[in-house]
């Protein structure tokens, strides 16, 4: 990527990690965590020449403490999460939102996820910093993220404050053309000064009351500085309609425009906490109609309707609440085009009556659920753990947690019972061991369970809880894009870093009943998994393998190629155990010839189909 003044065409999230070289960050840490993860994943390819510390960190928690020290020792700093990342890093940011005192610019990424494209729920953000008292922008193109990440620098070390700057998938992953600036030279030393002050950086509760009126009052003057914000742009129109928006429906909003042919005045806001209260009474005072376009919770909705409501002005407010604009999801060009009609009263020539809705589209697509790898060592895993409850008529429940192993749960393999947030199979697992006699095997990966796993095991222990813990160890956060785990030994930009074992965590937490298993030797795991549910104890079981992708990567790097498989159609009996069992994608069965089949082109040769084959029919090439 040029150092120089240049225009490339980027993705937001690509436009991020420029803004953050260009406003010469010191430090940046984040967790990977879809749809954020390229920022910190494009600053780990080029942040190296500027000089700057950057890390995967354990968790977001530990992140944003990272990014907060150094803040509070004069350093620019940067994190990123997506929003459900933000939970766990909400005990630090709430309180460091409190107590401000930012002396390098704080700035912060949080991407949102509407239409749960890759998340359990479609929080929204803006809610977490009305909340908090923080500072809240949203960028509406990857220009406007770069740009704005700069100006937030700025901006965070006039208030002393840190700055919250909201994407969300669509933005994140979009690409666009933007003007980069010119990246500062490197610094000799990335070093800073914490100077000690416990009024302000000591959180006991009687500075924390000293503390807030300051940061309301601070609150209430944004509000001016908001209503002159460079962020918060108005285009006039002259129909009478007003259109309320910010982010990427802002550019939902101005396609739905062009497509009606219509010209009505948008406000959009991207300086969205504290609002321009003073700008949006204005506005609102001129037009009968105003829609919000908002995406993921109607906060522009609900604090414009109070404005007119305080002010006793008579315009009617359309949006989420009344249902015009669909209660969840991303928003598109075809709902605000419908949306704007209803509002409008007005039939666009041209455009269907019923514009189909995005679960209508998609209605119309072939039904392509997600699946493991062909060769995934954890598909493996559940199937070597289904084999040794069915041999002891055991229906174990299965508590999972959040990585590609929450495929486990699609058929035939049906063997992840919950989900619900990182480290949160091992939590419910002790919960359910307290409240049942139930057999509970909850499954987790490696890094999750660096990320919030070890609390809960420590749990277990303290309170007696019996269970068996399989820890599904690839030697890589594969769901996210392959970034490091503590037992890679390898930091951000690859450069190397001291390592932790998931069994070191294990035997300094004392469990005695620790083993190891590879899952493409399959008898063997199965008979481990076994002997450890008939122990009735505490257990844990780490399942070892690289993953598969990566597997096939250091294959072709070292030149070296990959065992294949193939059926003897001569052997086989057409008893469909691959397939109905297993369901490798490598391996699909024959209706005509009644026998199974190996794409040999998905084949990555772990040979786990060999073993579980009953009469052996399938046969290394």
């Amino acid at each position: 990527m040029s150092k120089q003044k240049t225009k490339m065409l980027l993705s937001g999230n690509e436009a991020i990690a420029r803004g953050i070289l260009e406003a010469g960050v010191d430090i940046a840490a984040a967790y990977p965590g879809t749809p954020s993860t390229e920022i910190m994943g494009t600053i780990a390819i080029f942040g190296k020449e500027t000089g700057m510390h950057a890390e995967w960190s354990i968790n977001e928690k530990v992140a944003f403490e990272v990014a907060l020290g150094a803040s509070w020792s004069g350093l620019r700093s940067f994190t990123a999460a997506k929003h459900v990342g933000l939970n766990v890093a909400a005990d630090s940011f709430f309180t460091a939102a409190l107590f401000g005192g930012m002396k390098g610019g704080f700035v912060m990424t949080i991407a949102d996820d509407p239409s749960f494209h890759s998340s359990q729920n479609e929080q929204d953000t803006r809610m977490y910093a009305l909340a908090a008292h923080a500072i809240c922008m949203e960028p509406s193109t990857p220009q406007e993220a770069l740009d704005m990440i700069k100006y937030a620098y700025e901006f965070s070390e006039k208030w002393e404050s840190l700055v919250i700057l909201r994407s969300t998938t669509r933005l994140s992953h979009s690409r666009g053309p933007v003007e980069l600036g010119e990246i500062p030279p490197n610094k000799d030393n990335h070093k800073g000064e914490f100077v000690k002050d416990p009024a302000k950086f000591v959180c006991l509760p009687g500075n924390a009351r000293r503390t807030k009126p300051l940061l309301l009052a601070k609150m209430e003057e944004l509000k001016d500085y908001a209503c002159n914000s460079k962020w918060n742009v108005v285009e006039e129109g002259k129909d009478p309609l007003l259109i309320i928006t910010s982010g990427v429906s802002y550019t939902y909003v101005k396609d739905a425009i062009q497509e009606m042919g219509i010209n009505p005045t948008i406000y959009k806001i991207g300086f969205s906490n504290p609002l321009p209260e003073a700008k949006i009474i204005e506005f609102l005072k001129k037009h009968p109609k105003c829609l919000i376009a908002e995406e993921v919770e109607p906060y522009l909705e609900l604090n414009v309707k109070a404005l007119a409501a305080e002010n006793r002005i008579q315009v009617k407010i359309y949006g989420r609440k009344e249902k015009v604009i669909p209660i969840s999801n991303e928003l598109n060009p075809l709902i605000l085009i419908e949306a704007i009609s209803k509002v409008m009263d007005k039939k666009v020539e041209g455009i269907d009556e019923k514009l189909p809705t995005l679960g209508e589209i998609n209605e119309q697509l072939p039904n392509r659920p997600p699946e493991l790898c062909a060769g995934c060592p954890h598909r493996a895993t559940y199937y070597a753990i289904k084999r040794a409850s069915r041999k002891r008529s055991l229906k174990p429940i299965m508590p999972g947690d959040i990585g590609c192993y929450t495929l486990g749960f699609m058929p035939p393999l049906n063997s992840v019972d919950t989900t619900v947030a990182m480290g949160a199979s091992i939590g419910i697992a002790n919960g359910i061991a307290q409240a049942t006699n139930q057999v509970v095997i909850p499954v987790i990966g490696d890094s999750t369970f660096f990320h919030t796993g070890i609390p809960p095991l420590i749990n277990a222990i303290v309170n007696n809880a019996k269970f068996t813990l399989v820890i599904m160890d690839n030697r890589t956060t594969a769901m996210t894009g392959f970034q490091p785990t503590p037992e890679t030994g390898k930091g951000a930009f690859g450069d190397p870093t001291g390592i932790v074992t998931i069994e070191q965590v294990v035997k300094g937490l004392g469990i005695k009943n620790l083993h190891i298993i590879d899952p493409y030797d399959l008898d063997n795991a199965i008979d481990v998994i076994g002997k450890t549910l008939d122990s009735g104890e505490l257990s844990v079981i780490i399942s070892r393998r690289d993953c598969a992708l990566e597997y096939i990567r250091k294959m072709r790097k070292a030149k070296k190629e990959l065992d294949k498989y193939y059926t003897d159609e001569e052997i086989c009996i057409g008893c469909r155990t691959c397939v109905r069992s297993f369901a490798c994608p490598a391996i699909t069965f024959d209706d005509e010839k009644k026998k199974s089949h190996v794409d040999e082109s998905m084949c990555m040769g772990c040979g786990v189909c060999r073993i579980l084959c009953p009469v052996d029919a399938f046969t290394k090439r």
